[in-house]
């Protein structure tokens, strides 16, 4: 064989070698990288459990990871092309975003509330609890903080929680308390009473900081995963996405979630410690990530009575939902 020809062997099969190095669906096209910004919370895992078994990669993206505080700081983001997905939930941010034309589309429900248990819980102080303060209709006038404004996911799982009472948003005092800043803010009695998600309920009621009250009723779903144009005005890579976090979503459902390599990715991103992580209560999880329908309209209707969002006609579903 001539030296020539040797390199020209050799060339090949270094070729041939990277390029099955490569996953299946990046061997036509060039690795990019797959920005996203999440919300530190388990109604999350199925992204958190994605990017941190290799789904993701396995799809061809290289994954950038940013924490945002609430979902509607991610809107703005997204529809800049600073954030290709956001893990977060079902905000006035993004009825206003979709409605203002700018281009973001809600894809995927991440976490549904569950059946047995409360992951997410509105809980009271507890000197107030022990004072007699038991009843969501004792809330009136009261501070009530939670992640994000009024026009928050929590907002409208808190109005769910207070509509059999009789009360609205209008009849409470919304504090905007980060969950990284509620305990503090029981513990000086900033607020008296708090929405939260685990892990944060179950650690709070263990401490005995403050106790359950109410839920948002099971079976509903606020909390998922929003796509930007970079990924709307490329199908074959948006599919690429959702089937990574479906495959996630799985696992999570066929019983792995409390397998140590999942528990360890949520402990990751939430920064709680794995052994809270693995005793809080789980959301339930829907394999295919199927979108609640019905949660993405009352959500809108429930807003629009309450004058957080200004516009009077609903937006039509197709506005709001890529389906993939």
């Amino acid at each position: 064989m001539s030296l020539l020809s040797r390199r020209g062997f050799g060339l090949g099969a270094a070729a041939l070698t990277v390029l099955a190095a490569l996953p299946r669906p990046a061997r036509a096209q060039a690795r990019r990288t797959l920005t996203i910004g999440y919300v530190p919370a388990t109604l999350f895992a199925p992204v958190f459990l994605a990017v941190e078994r290799g789904y993701v990669r396995d799809a061809g993206f290289d994954v950038a990871m940013t924490p945002i505080v609430a979902g509607a700081d991610s809107m703005a983001l997204l529809a800049q092309g600073q954030f290709d997905v956001a893990a977060a939930a079902l905000s006035a941010a993004f009825y206003n975003a979709v409605n203002r034309g700018l281009d973001v589309k809600y894809v995927a429900s991440t976490a549904y509330q569950p059946k047995r248990g409360s992951p997410s819980a509105l809980l009271v102080r507890e000197d107030l609890y022990d004072g007699g303060l038991r009843r969501v209709d004792g809330l009136r006038g009261k501070q009530v903080g939670w992640i994000g404004n009024s026009g928050a996911a929590s907002a409208y799982y808190v109005a769910r929680i207070l509509r059999p009472a009789g009360l609205r948003l209008g009849d409470i005092e919304p504090v905007n308390v980060p969950n990284p800043d509620q305990e503090a803010a029981l513990e000086r009695k900033a607020i008296d009473a708090v929405f939260t998600s685990a892990p944060f309920s179950e650690e709070f009621e263990r401490r005995k900081l403050a106790a359950f009250v109410g839920a948002p009723p099971p079976g509903i779903a606020a909390s998922g995963a929003f796509f930007g144009p970079s990924l709307l005005h490329d199908g074959g890579r948006a599919r690429a996405v959702i089937d990574a976090f479906r495959r996630a979503a799985r696992d999570i459902d066929s019983g792995g979630f409390t397998a140590p390599a999942n528990v360890a990715a949520c402990a990751k991103y939430t920064k709680q410690p794995a052994s809270v992580i693995a005793a809080s209560p789980r959301y339930d999880v829907k394999p295919d990530l199927r979108i609640d329908v019905g949660t993405l309209e009352d959500m809108q209707r429930e807003f629009i009575a309450d004058g957080v969002l200004t516009y009077k006609d609903p937006i039509d579903e197709e506005r709001l939902v890529a389906r993939l």
